[in-house]
């Protein structure tokens, strides 16, 4: 005699004839089944509560509670409502069927009972309770990961915030006494050139510059935490950027004419989109500056703004050595450097608040190859 596999699925038998359960009973047991019986719907009830079985063979024609009130009250009760029920019956007009589907059963067995039948039937309906039980096993155990994901994340965004409004609280404090104290070292180089004192005149112009840097670098940190509060969205007006994109061209021309670079602007569509043209002038200027940073000498830059569908693209043209594809995805983050940026001006800001900046405005930055070269894509929503 084989051992009683204790895991095995349960199956609930009811039926008022016991000749018929003996059967069933008998050809379950025999395909390594746990069988719990019942003769009567109350009883049904009763077993069906306290066993918890994976399916339920349930007769139709009994005495007190039919086989379709049964299953009513089952899928009525918490604990049973997912337990699937087969109907043996020897009614086989369409309308008991459809009352038994209706009542909320899986499936008929027509008497006279055919065990092969029954056995097969119970195997399919115990193989897809069982993909059922797994499923919503996995659903709750991903539910659970997803609560214990959004928590880290939610924790981590106020690790970030926190971190943020920190280094903001500090520019904002810091900003005045550095204004200060740059006023005071040009009043100071101011009266030692009208004393005739040159001595120390090299290291103060060197100090205005340090300080100069720590001024603009606090500055872009005052205006990211702007842009990260969403408080520069209220000031947005209709804009022409191709007149943003003309003086920014222009304002850099010079520089590119010391470094024997071809700067030139090509504007095509209508380029009128509601933002902020400060913000777009200055995110435009980080891209131009970048470029210049990196151009060769004698070298090209071209700077294109063109309408495409809803959006207004600004792109930035260079032949220098460009970004590796690594990289790409970090020269965004806040002050970092990559190793080509290593012995150039700055501080790692300025394509993190052109970044800041497209969010603001519904757009995105992206980054191409230009063979040699980078191509900078500032894209703006060009929707009123």
């Amino acid at each position: 005699m084989e051992p009683f596999d204790t895991g095995a699925p349960i199956v609930l038998v009811v039926d008022d004839t016991p000749a018929n359960l003996g059967l069933v009973v008998e050809c379950l047991e025999g395909n390594h089944l746990r069988v719990a019986v019942a003769r009567d719907g109350a009883e049904a009830l009763r077993r069906a509560e306290l066993v918890q079985p994976d399916l339920i063979l349930l007769d139709v024609m009994m005495p007190g509670l039919d086989g379709f009130e049964t299953c009513r009250t089952l899928k009525a009760m918490e604990k049973t409502r997912d337990i699937p029920v087969i109907f043996m019956t020897s009614l086989t007009r369409t309308e008991d069927k459809i009352t038994g589907f209706r009542a909320g059963g899986v499936d008929y067995i027509t008497k006279p009972l055919q065990m092969e039948e029954v056995a097969a039937r119970v195997n399919t309906h115990l193989k897809l309770r069982a993909l059922q039980k797994l499923q919503e096993e996995q659903n709750i155990q991903l539910q659970k990961e997803v609560k214990t994901r959004k928590q880290a994340e939610e924790a981590l965004i106020e690790v970030i915030n926190g971190v943020r409004n920190v280094s903001n609280a500090i520019a904002h404090d810091l900003r005045t006494p550095l204004t200060e104290l740059r006023s005071r070292l040009e009043v100071l180089t101011l009266t030692l050139r009208r004393q005739g004192n040159d001595q120390c005149l090299p290291e103060l112009e060197v100090a205005l510059t340090d300080v100069d840097r720590v001024i603009s670098i606090f500055n872009a940190l005052l205006r990211l935490a702007e842009i990260d509060a969403g408080v520069r969205r209220s000031g947005f007006i209709p804009n022409d950027l191709e007149t943003i994109v003309s003086d920014a061209v222009e304002f850099y021309q010079p520089v590119a004419e010391l470094r024997r670079v071809t700067l030139s602007l090509r504007v095509s569509g209508d380029l009128v989109a509601n933002s902020d043209p400060l913000l777009l002038a200055q995110a435009i200027g980080n891209l131009i500056d970048n470029a210049l940073k990196f151009a060769r000498d004698g070298g090209e830059i071209s700077v294109i703004a063109a309408r495409r569908d809803d959006m207004i693209a600004v792109s930035v043209a260079d032949d220098g050595p460009g970004i590796p594809d690594a990289e790409k995805s970090k020269v965004t983050e806040r002050f970092y450097r990559g190793d080509a940026s290593r012995g150039t001006p700055g501080v790692g800001l300025g394509l993190a608040l052109v970044k800041a900046v497209a969010t603001l405005h519904r757009g995105s930055l992206d980054f191409a190859d230009n063979e040699p070269g980078l191509i900078a894509t500032l894209n703006v929503s060009c929707r009123l």
